[in-house]
């Protein structure tokens, strides 16, 4: 894994990311320190502050990596759907998570 910085928009962060930078207000107020994870809760208030764009440390996987993970991904869908099984709505539904949480990640 390396690590790297970049700016994303706030749409685009989900909770677990570390700023990389101080994350201030358009009047310059501290709203995160540099460090902090974020939490749905601050993602939140950041929306609610209109704050557009975050800092924040991004990991690239090697592609060894990256399989393993969507491999992980792919096996905990397949626990949740166990019991509701995949025929129909839910295999219509487990589908659109795959494609959505594994294979747009391959993009």
């Amino acid at each position: 894994m390396n690590p790297v910085r970049e700016q994303i928009a706030l749409e685009k962060a989900v909770a677990g990311m570390i700023l990389v930078d101080n994350l201030n207000d358009s009047e310059g107020n501290l709203l995160l320190s540099r460090g902090t994870a974020l939490t749905e809760a601050t993602l939140m208030i950041l929306r609610r502050r209109r704050i557009q764009y975050l800092h924040v440390l991004m990991t690239i996987h090697t592609e060894a990596e990256a399989g393993a993970t969507h491999d992980l991904q792919r096996q905990r869908l397949a626990k949740l759907f166990r019991i509701a099984g995949t025929s129909g709505a839910n295999g219509l539904l487990l589908r659109h998570l795959i494609q959505y949480r594994v294979d747009e990640d391959r993009e």
